[in-house]
């Protein structure tokens, strides 16, 4: 999965784990991978001086830790991962684009209250080209939605896993059947991660979240997921090609069908804890 969802994952799965039990690694900010290329993370509201006057950003906190603080003691509850398709796909559907930066759909995080929901979405900078250690990206999450109705997105992780189960099957099959080896033995290796006891350990981001108080099955799909996603751009999944019209129709029904199976797998599994 992308950098910016794996990070989103991220601040849910350890968020929740805080504002349920005051649980939180004291290196968080600093050691979880999905910041590690990041000099900042910050979290904002906007807020207009006059009716008419452009929105101002007010940092509420400079980094997760504080945000989580924020959180409970504003009486947020626990957070989930809310996600929708873009509403114009007329240009390219959002399997194709979602690669790239702000395609492929909206992925934001949902503060849930009593009796609503506060919405955040993030922005990725590039403010340090040519930092040594890499930390490139300055990370701003924005309150974006204010007190709006309640989605808690919920998915039957079963129910899911199955059908992701069945799309990888398909789609490696198909990439067999081109002679695509090395993407048949990616979409096998999602798949065999659905059945894993341990199904962190063969991804990059072990600790994307605190594994330990997600379910077995929450922990396939999204680990699966993970694995499975082949969404990018120049040499990815996403810019192959074939000769034959029936192929080439083969190929996009069954990446559109993987990236819907993959999104509601990260849901499920994500807003199980």
């Amino acid at each position: 999965m992308t950098g910016t969802l794996a990070q989103i994952i991220a601040l849910i799965a350890f968020g929740n784990d805080y504002l349920k039990n005051g649980k939180i690694p004291t290196d968080f900010n600093t050691a979880n991978t999905t910041f590690q290329f990041c000099n900042k993370v910050d979290f904002r509201e906007f807020k207009k001086q006059f009716f008419f006057s452009k929105p101002k950003e007010n940092v509420v906190a400079n980094n997760p830790i504080e945000w989580f603080n924020y959180l409970k003691a504003d009486g947020c509850k626990h957070l989930r991962l809310y996600f929708e398709y873009s509403k114009d796909q007329s240009f390219a559907k959002d399997h194709k684009l979602a690669g790239l930066v702000g395609g492929g759909g909206s992925w934001l995080i949902e503060a849930v209250y009593d009796n609503y929901s506060n919405y955040w979405a993030n922005r990725w900078e590039v403010t340090n080209q040519n930092a040594t250690d890499r930390k490139i990206w300055a990370v701003n999450y924005g309150m974006t939605v204010k007190k709006q109705h309640i989605s808690n997105l919920q998915i039957d992780n079963q129910k899911i896993k199955e059908k992701l189960r069945k799309t990888l099957t398909e789609i490696a099959d198909f990439a067999f059947r081109q002679d695509l080896k090395s993407w048949g033995e990616q979409f096998d290796k999602a798949k065999l991660t659905l059945d894993s006891l341990t199904p962190e350990s063969s991804y990059y981001h072990t600790d994307l979240i605190p594994v330990d108080k997600y379910s077995l099955t929450a922990k396939q799909i999204i680990f699966s997921a993970g694995s499975g996603w082949v969404f990018g751009g120049m040499g990815s999944w996403n810019d192959l090609g074939f000769d034959s019209k029936e192929d080439n129709e083969t190929y996009d029904r069954l990446t559109e069908q993987l990236y819907s199976n993959i999104n509601e797998a990260i849901i499920a599994g994500t807003n199980t804890y």
